[in-house]
This record gives C-alpha cells, sequence and structure tokens, in this order.
C-alpha cells in the first residue's frame, strides 16, 4: 500500500537529495499519479493482490508542504483484508476460502510536512510530518476501517558527495473499529539515496512497520527505486519491494509519474 504515501513518505528523501540543487521558489503545486502491485500471503496458502492507483496534489509554500491523497484500490485474494492506519493492511479472516474481487476509492489521506530551517540543523535536513486517515472508503468492501486515523514521522538525511543517508521514525495510531481491535505502532526506515547523474537519482532502504493488528505480524522489507528528471516539471519514479517477513506483501512495485503544475 505503499503507492498513494509517496508523496509525503518516499518522495521525502528525494526531496533531500536534491534539495541543494533546487531552484529558490515560494510556492511550488504538483500533481502526482501512479500505480502500485504487491502480492502477499496474509496466513494464506493463496496469495492476496492489491492493486492501487494513485493520485495526490502536493503544494509547498516555504517550510510547509501539504498532500493529500486518494486512492482507487483493487483486493483481490482469499484473505478478507481490511486496509488500515498508514495504508497497513489488517487481516480481518485469513482463511477465507472463495477468492473476491473488492474494489473502489480508498480513504482519503492528508499530511503537513515542515522542513525545519538549515540554519538550526546544520549539515542535516530535519523534516517533520503529521497525518491524517479520513475513512471515506467503503467499510464494507475492506477498502477502510470506517475509522479516522493519526500519524507522525520524523525523516532525517544528510547530503554526503552524491550519497544522502536517511532514517525515519513514525508512529501510527489507529481509530478503533467496533468489530476488531487495533492498536498503535511505530515505523522505521534506514537508507540512502545516490545521485546517479543530474537526471537520475536512486533510493535503496530497509523498512519496519510495527503491526497495528493481532492478525498480523510485523512488516519487515527491502525497497528500491530509480527517479528520472525528464524535465524541470516532469520526474517518473519505478520501484520494488521484496518482504522479510509475514506480515510484508512478499513482493511488489510500482511506476509514480510527477508534474510540477506550478
Amino acid at each position: 500500500m505503499r503507492a498513494f504515501l509517496l508523496g509525503a513518505a518516499m518522495l521525502a528523501p528525494v526531496s533531500a537529495a536534491m534539495a541543494q540543487d533546487a531552484p529558490a521558489s515560494d510556492t511550488s503545486v504538483s500533481l502526482a499519479t501512479g500505480l502500485d502491485y504487491s502480492s502477499g500471503h496474509y496466513g494464506s496458502v493463496r496469495a492476496t493482490n492489491i492493486l492501487v492507483a494513485l493520485t495526490d496534489v502536493t503544494v509547498k509554500t516555504g517550510d510547509f508542504q501539504f498532500t493529500a491523497a486518494l486512492p482507487y484500490i483493487t483486493i483481490t485474494g482469499p484473505a478478507f483484508l481490511v486496509v488500515g492506519a498508514g495504508g497497513v493492511p489488517v487481516v480481518v479472516n485469513p482463511v477465507r476460502t472463495a477468492d473476491k474481487e473488492r474494489k473502489g476509492l480508498g480513504d482519503l489521506y492528508l499530511s503537513t510536512t515542515y522542513s525545519v530551517p538549515s540554519g538550526l540543523t546544520g549539515d542535516f535536513q530535519v523534516d517533520l510530518t503529521g497525518r491524517v486517515k479520513l475513512a471515506t472508503g467503503d467499510e464494507g468492501q475492506g477498502l477502510t476501517s470506517g475509522e479516522t486515523d493519526f500519524g507522525f514521522a520524523v525523516d532525517v538525511s544528510r547530503q554526503i558527495g552524491a550519497w544522502a543517508p536517511f532514517v525515519s521514525f513514525g508512529y501510527r495510531v489507529p481509530g478503533a473499529p467496533t468489530a476488531y481491535s487495533l492498536v498503535s505502532a511505530p515505523s522505521f526506515s534506514v537508507g540512502t539515496s545516490y545521485q546517479i547523474s543530474d537526471n537520475l537519482l536512486a533510493i535503496a532502504s530497509y523498512d519496519f512497520d510495527g503491526t497495528i493488528s493481532s492478525t498480523l505480524a510485523d512488516s519487515q522489507q527491502l525497497f528500491g527505486s530509480i527517479s528520472w528528471v525528464a524535465t524541470e516539471h516532469l520526474t517518473f519514479t519505478t520501484y520494488a519491494e521484496y518482504g522479510l517477513s509475514s506480515g510484508a506483501p512478499k513482493g511488489g512495485g510500482g511506476l509514480l509519474a510527477s508534474w510540477k503544475i506550478l
């Protein structure tokens, strides 16, 4: 479910790596769209596949960045998954026998990121992000928990030549559905970006997402991406992920296109 969080999560280290070369601008507006696919067993013999079509809008002004993301989700497979806080799946029934396709608009994600001025952080870039998920999806189809969720994250990176190592710490606070119990959980990422050329940027990371449900183990996975700055206003990103635990998709990947409108 990483696709509709890319604007606030995966692209944060991209911005960090390119920040020193980016021209100064008071306000910018970007539109992103893309597809994300993942597949995992989640306690069942057969795999459950999740396809997410992403649309998000990001407005950056000064040290602040505001993002709104709305996904269209298609879930196919035997497990009855519910999309929980931060896109983390919740397995309500892992052994449902008949495969079923469920699709529709997911929850609306809103986030605000504050980039701490470099005068206070020296050689480090520090971003503070707050997120809220509004339950706009179809609860009966398992596209939402039906509750409002909250989260926050701290991203720290440092440019060292062509490299920009980063660490991210997050915490999710899900709502309280009546049909099942959810708990708050941390998340953690560590990795680096590498500036391959003026127009190519690569990212590799290890990602840990603490489970928010007793029905699923913690998620651990490896992530890699390449971003190509085609023009001043158009960027393409392709990425892949590999699960290291039963709580993560076995594998997945996606493609994202971002246009700078203003």
